[in-house]
């Protein structure tokens, strides 16, 4: 039993990092799914989930994605109940029907409104600044509030498209 407790403990203590973690790339920790879908349409499903739900797009911000950044294609969201920004980004598979979105991290919300004893610069990546525990709730907040979001409205157009085929 302190043989199984010991090995609990080392491993949402630290062992779990090493295997979240790349060792190489420019984002070695960030938390990635695969959708079915090219990254021009994901893009768009984006831009729509942003207008119709305005509480993920960060105050401040006119437009509803970043843009390109070499090969990846940021998009930051906003959790309103915590003020803070949520940065991602996609990218296309080798199979151009597949894109890749990636969790890279989380951060407070700073805009020019923010009063400067309000700002904080406190970057989290996830998979690496986060504990075992609290980095599997930010990852289920994230799948929660806005991958199912992108997952049921890819889905919906892949039906509606099938019906409109038929």
């Amino acid at each position: 039993m302190l043989i199984v407790s010991g090995l609990f403990f080392i491993w949402t203590g630290y062992l779990w990092k090493v295997f979240s973690c790349g060792f190489a790339g420019s984002y070695p920790c960030v938390e990635t799914w695969s959708l079915h879908i090219n990254e021009t349409n994901l893009i768009e499903i984006i831009k729509e989930i942003k207008k119709e739900h305005p509480e993920l797009q960060p105050p401040g911000d006119k437009e509803l994605t970043d843009g390109r950044n070499s090969y990846w294609y940021d998009i930051t969201f906003y959790y309103p109940d915590t003020k803070k920004n949520v940065y991602t980004w996609t990218r296309p598979n080798d199979d151009t029907t597949y894109t890749t979105i990636a969790f890279v991290a989380i951060a407070t919300h700073i805009d020019s409104l923010t009063p400067i004893k309000e700002i904080k610069m406190d970057r989290q990546e996830i998979n690496r600044d986060f504990g075992y525990f609290a980095n599997k709730k930010e990852i289920s907040k994230f799948e929660s509030r806005i991958l199912d979001l992108i997952e049921t409205k890819i889905n919906t157009k892949r039906t509606t498209r099938k019906n409109d085929s038929r």
